[in-house]
């Protein structure tokens, strides 16, 4: 069996872009609900944390929230190497994954 039998066989199967799409459709989705989710959450604990005067508490929401900022700011960037993966993979599907002229 070769390396490349099961990428060519999904290349074939037309439901596999709908799983493909779907599962992208998907993850973005839970992305964009997460960051949300998580700013609802930090403002409810941004008021909390204030009426305790607890250092400690409102040290670990900064750091905390640092954090997400970078790993949010860095999301779109996965995403889009996603999406870049599936139109890689949709132009070579085209071909059948056959070097066919060009370079």
């Amino acid at each position: 069996m070769k390396a490349n039998a099961k990428p060519r066989s999904l290349c074939e199967n037309k439901t596999a872009y709908a799983t493909v799409i779907g599962g992208l459709v998907a993850i973005l989705l839970t992305i964009i609900v997460g960051v949300l989710i998580f700013y609802e959450i930090n403002e409810s604990f941004e008021s909390t944390f204030q009426s305790m005067n607890s250092t400690n508490a409102n040290t670990s929401r900064n750091a905390t929230t640092d954090m997400a900022a970078t790993v949010f700011s860095l999301l779109p960037i996965v995403a889009l190497v996603i999406v870049a993966g599936v139109i890689l993979a949709v132009v070579l599907g085209f071909s059948n994954g056959k070097n066919q002229g060009g370079v």
